[in-house]
């Protein structure tokens, strides 16, 4: 990653949307602890809530974000989901009948699941060859830079003024909505666009591209053990005794890594094995949390999101790129799209799943299930890898994904 060539203003002004927008991301956060602390659910109850917000409305949003994106274009688009995001997000802050109130989360987790494959197609639109390894860099730094401020303020915030999460969060995506919808051009143009018949065969096409689908089961599965950050990591922090703000502090703790060291880590896998990192990516991850069964004091805590952080930059560090060659040029929309999905279909599965095993078999079976998926999470990659490498050979936008 030499980042020689200057990135385009129209990228510049989304990055900035996103880190304002991340800058407010409290709810996705702190919902489980609000569900449980303010609303008197329980901690399974708050798993499947956290579930159905962003894994069910996820993949619906996901879905759509990315039909969208090739059918209307990439702004309308940011613009809709951003708009119904807010929305959304402010009622669930004042509504307090729980069926309302999951309502309100199912509308918030869709909506802003459609807006993300939009917005990383319009990345893909705007760079090329070793630019855009940058810039999913950069939005990837933004998305972390603004969860270190978010976990620290929203840590605070939970136990004085919980309502504030919601307002803050629904402005700063109002403001994001404003921002690229009036300073960032159509990167798609209309004689581009598909069609609904080409539609459909764009995804005929998605089902038969095996390494493609085998990058998004395995991206699940990494995924299944990363969302206990946002469901059981916090519960059970209180369960020893540690309020939301230390919480928060293990979050911006995360953040903060992937802030000082995400913009190197590109150079230092550059010309390996894809595979090989990707399957490290999922051991790291896996045993990051594992380490959680023997940790007896915040130490442990700490030692655990160094491990699993470290899993975390180095799928980031690949993926991207690699979904970018696999994807073609006419159908990037709905790549992205069906791509985007893999993290909602793991928050509908992983808060869900650690809650019921933590509130039914304790916090040490939580964690050792996440060693054994992270595990086999790496033993796919490393399978996976072959056929990887020859779909990647015969694509022409391959170069920067095989380095």
């Amino acid at each position: 990653m030499t980042g020689r060539t200057p990135m385009p203003k129209g990228f510049w002004f989304l990055w900035t949307g996103i880190l304002v927008n991340q800058l407010g991301s409290f709810v996705i956060l702190f919902l489980a602890v609000y569900l449980t602390q303010v609303r008197g659910f329980s901690a399974s109850a708050a798993g499947i809530v956290v579930s159905l917000a962003y894994g069910g409305g996820g993949l619906v949003g996901t879905f759509a974000g990315g039909v969208l994106a090739d059918l209307l274009g990439r702004r309308v688009t940011i613009l809709v989901a951003h708009l119904c995001t807010a929305a959304a997000t402010l009622a669930m802050g004042f509504v307090a009948h729980p069926a309302v109130l999951v309502g309100c989360a199912l509308v918030a987790g869709t909506a802003s699941n459609a807006a993300r494959p939009a917005a990383s197609a319009m990345i893909v639109d705007l760079t090329e060859g070793a630019q855009r390894e940058r810039a999913f860099a950069l939005q990837f730094w933004a998305v972390n830079a603004g969860f270190a401020c978010a976990a620290v303020v929203g840590g605070l915030l939970v136990d004085t003024d919980y309502r504030a999460l919601f307002v803050i969060d629904a402005a700063t995506t109002v403001v994001t909505a404003a921002v690229v919808f009036t300073k960032v051009r159509e990167t798609h143009p209309a004689t581009a666009r598909t069609t609904g018949a080409e539609t459909r065969a764009g995804f005929a096409r998605i089902r038969r591209d095996g390494p493609f689908l085998a990058l998004v089961g395995l991206t699940v599965l990494f995924g299944v053990v990363f969302m206990q950050h946002i469901s059981t990591l916090p519960l059970a922090l209180r369960e020893d005794g540690f309020g939301s703000s230390v919480y928060g502090r293990l979050i911006a703790l995360n953040a903060g890594l992937i802030i000082a060291l995400q913009l190197w880590v590109p150079k230092a896998v550059a010309g390996r094995d894809p595979a090989r990192v990707l399957a490290l990516a999922a051991a790291f991850m896996g045993g990051g949390f594992a380490l959680l069964a023997l940790a007896h004091d915040l130490r442990g805590y700490v030692l655990s999101t160094v491990v699993w952080t470290a899993g975390e930059m180095l799928q980031a560090s690949l993926v991207p790129s690699l979904v970018a060659a696999l994807s073609p040029p006419a159908a990037r929309g709905r790549y992205q799209g069906l791509f985007a999905q893999a993290f909602p279909v793991a928050a509908l599965v992983g808060p869900a799943l650690g809650g019921v095993v933590l509130q039914h078999l304790g916090a040490g079976a939580v964690w050792t299930g996440c060693l054994v998926l992270g595990l086999l999470c790496a033993l796919g990659h490393l399978a996976a890898g072959p056929a990887r490498r020859h779909r990647l050979a015969d694509s022409p936008t391959a170069a920067t994904a095989t380095r």
